[in-house]
This record gives structure tokens, sequence and C-alpha cells, in this order.
């Protein structure tokens, strides 16, 4: 307990350790509409002015990935997860196709990818049993350009 010379407390209040987000959690059908979609729900749900171009961009590119490249069924579905703060956005998109090696980009015939590892703060792949996740920042607090590791 902090005590001050009349003997009151001087706590201060708890500070929050989290900055307020939004969380979007989308299910969608592997079709090309499924991209119109995530871009929709990120501008819907209040996705900074700032990152729209560079993050609807990117999302646009996750999500039409998974619809291409995938081989998912009909009856399969694209998860698609973005959590927004203010100054950073998180995207996922995960499918329960074979993925990818990340190092094709720099022999694949589309600049797609290229464009996920120019713009985004930080991205990756996970294969797994179950499927692929990609994922990928972009953290204004850091620069646009910064990145984690000088590739």
């Amino acid at each position: 307990m902090v005590m001050d010379a009349s003997g009151n407390d001087r706590r201060r209040p708890p500070m929050a350790i989290t900055t307020p987000s939004t969380e979007i959690l989308l299910a969608l059908d592997p079709i090309p509409d499924a991209v119109r979609a995530a871009r929709h729900a990120l501008r819907a749900r209040g996705l900074p002015e700032e990152l729209d171009h560079t993050v609807s961009l990117l999302a646009s590119e996750l999500v039409g990935n998974a619809v291409r490249h995938a081989r998912l069924r009909p009856e399969d579905q694209i998860v698609f997860f973005a959590r927004l703060a203010d100054d950073h956005v998180h995207v996922e998109v995960a499918d329960r196709g074979p993925g990818f090696d990340p190092e094709v980009r720099h022999e694949a015939s589309g600049f797609g990818l290229r464009l996920v590892d120019k713009l985004a703060t930080r991205w990756g792949v996970e294969r797994t049993a179950a499927g692929c996740r990609v994922w990928f920042d972009v953290d204004r607090r850091r620069g646009r350009f910064a990145r984690d590791d000088p590739a």
C-alpha cells in the first residue's frame, strides 16, 4: 500500500495492459465472392482508414489464394479472422487445403505473396494435418515497412 503524508491510500487505479480491439470471425464458402465478403467485414467493423488499403489488399490476396489454390470442395469453408485496433491489424485465413511453402513467393508467377511479403509487418504460413493457416500483421506502431527480419 502506498500512503501519502496524511495516511491516505495513494495507489493509482489499475492500468489496462491491452488496447481496445474488434474481432471478426467469418466462415466463407470457397467462391470468388468470399474476397468481397472479407473486405466488407473489415470495413464494416471499423478498419482504421490509414490501414484500409494495405489490409484490404492483403486480406483479398489471402482469401483469393484459398479460393483458387486450396482445392476445397463446395462444402468446405474458409475461416477468416481479424483483430482490428487503431494502430495494428492481425488477419488469419485458414482452410483444409494442403498449404504451401512460403518460399514459393520468389518463384510464383503472380505477385500476391510478394505483396504480402513487402507490405505486411510480419506474416507466416502454418501447415498441419488439418489444413493451412496464413496470417499477417500490419502494425503502424513499427513503421509501415519495419520488419522483424531483414529478408
